[in-house]
């Protein structure tokens, strides 16, 4: 009887583990596998303030894609363009362009590499480049930084 149990209960934890969802690609520092994330940071002050954090995540299988995440205060319109600029001022011409919608207190933007290619460190490199918050529907500068490697 207890042998019935136990093999019973054994087949039902397998068949659990076996049905569970998989993860196969970990989005970390330290693993072991091919996938390399590179980190910046660019603070706003100003109208608004607060620190993005900027990554370049280069998977083994030659996806590649840009995220920039991160708390903002004082963002209070609704609709928001971010602009990576071509130089290290917000003066610079327009290198890079994205929409945000209701990012007024959490920004999280995911670049592709289908959309545009923007590295950190490579072909197409934001780094030392400027940031801006601009508000749609009045066209005007919310807050300006510069995309710059995080101090240790």
């Amino acid at each position: 009887m207890k042998l019935t149990y136990s093999v019973a209960l054994c087949l039902l934890a397998l068949g659990l583990v076996h049905g569970a969802p998989q993860m196969f690609i970990w989005v970390c520092d330290g693993c072991t596998y091919g996938t390399k994330v590179s980190k910046a940071e660019a603070e706003f002050n100003g109208d608004v303030t607060g620190k993005l954090a900027v990554e370049h995540i280069l998977g083994e299988d030659g996806s590649s894609s840009l995220e920039i995440k991160g708390p903002l205060e004082g963002l209070l319109a609704a609709r928001v363009h971010f602009r990576i600029h071509e130089g290290p001022t917000c003066e610079s011409g327009i290198f890079h362009k994205e929409k945000c919608d209701n990012c007024q207190s959490y920004i999280s933007l995911k670049i592709l590499k289908s959309r545009k290619l923007l590295t950190i460190g490579g072909e197409n490199d934001v780094l030392n480049k400027a940031l801006s918050v601009i508000d749609t529907r009045r066209g005007n500068m919310l807050g300006c930084a510069q995309i710059v490697l995080p101090e240790p």
